[in-house]
């Protein structure tokens, strides 16, 4: 990052630690990122402004690899500012890269809203369990809970977001339960579905989300409790997993052993993926991922 100004290298490092948020919010961050960088990086031609935005992008990319919707995200932005008609003139790319990540960053509310009916159609009806903390889940809970039916949470350790989705859903009068991840087991088989979010979703299908989600779609496929996953389409990668043999992001935190935050679910556990575009079953996923391609293509030199 040697040529990225100091203020913008604070703010890619910012996005490589942090822990709380999920994969969307930090690709809006990654996109108001790339907005500054737009805005404040040099170039004197248009070339020389991408290859600046380029370096950026691909900064933020490395600060999260494994998730998808920020080097979407970048790559979009990218993309629109190399697409921008600008014979010698750096203004257009300028403004074609800020626009295309301010409606990325307006756009997220939308979809919410989208996958969110989506779900009320699909998901059935009777109680769910959740697992972890996702702002797009908390919102398609919200209105899947309207219908009554109790929404039960794990506490999703390590780190326990579960009880920030518990707590959001009791302060909206929403009936919702935190429990033990012990006792998932228990509870799986009395629910209508289980729905979780997903930080990245693999070509043919395969999630990556909060350690733990393995073992409930294992339980729900036990007791053959459909398994749904909702997501925004910026977080399809344009590749399919392929297991490397090294450990998933763990929390090097010095006052605790190692812990991993993320494991993989293969499709087969997965019954429906649910996004602002509508249901996908993990073998359709294909326009999704050929869209995701061209973005990376873009953060290639």
């Amino acid at each position: 990052m040697k040529d990225i100004p100091p203020s913008l290298r604070e703010a890619i490092e910012a996005v490589a630690s942090d822990r709380t948020h999920g994969a969307a919010w930090l690709a809006r961050e990654a996109a108001n990122v790339m907005a500054r960088a737009a805005r404040e990086v040099p170039g004197r031609t248009p070339d020389e402004m991408i290859s600046a935005l380029r370096e950026v992008g691909q900064a933020l990319a490395a600060a999260q690899p494994s998730m998808a919707a920020v080097s979407n995200a970048v790559g979009a932005v990218l993309l629109a500012a190399a697409d921008a008609p600008a014979p010698g003139n750096v203004g257009p790319v300028r403004r074609a890269a800020v626009a295309q990540a301010r409606r990325i960053v307006a756009g997220w509310e939308g979809n919410v809203r989208r996958i969110a009916r989506h779900a009320q159609t699909i998901v059935p009806q009777g109680p769910i369990l959740t697992h972890s903390h996702s702002a797009t889940v908390l919102a398609v809970l919200e209105r899947l809970a309207r219908r009554g039916a109790p929404v039960i949470v794990t506490e999703s350790n390590p780190l326990g977001e579960g009880h920030t989705t518990a707590r959001l859903l009791a302060d909206r009068g929403l009936p919702a339960r935190l429990i033990a991840d012990a006792q998932a087991g228990t509870f799986v088989s009395k629910m209508a579905a289980v729905l979780v979010g997903a930080d990245t979703v693999f070509a043919g299908g395969t999630v990556v989300n909060k350690v733990g989600t393995l073992a409930l779609a294992l339980l729900a496929h036990q007791a053959r409790v459909p398994f749904f996953v909702a997501s925004e389409t910026f977080k399809v990668a344009p590749n399919r997993w392929e297991p490397t043999g090294e450990a998933l992001p763990l929390d090097a935190s010095p006052e605790a052993p190692p812990a991993a935050y993320f494991d993989v679910t293969p499709p087969r556990l997965i019954t429906v993926l649910i996004t602002e575009e509508g249901a996908f079953r993990p073998r359709e996923l294909g326009p999704l991922v050929r869209r995701a391609r061209r973005w990376q293509r873009a953060l290639s030199p």
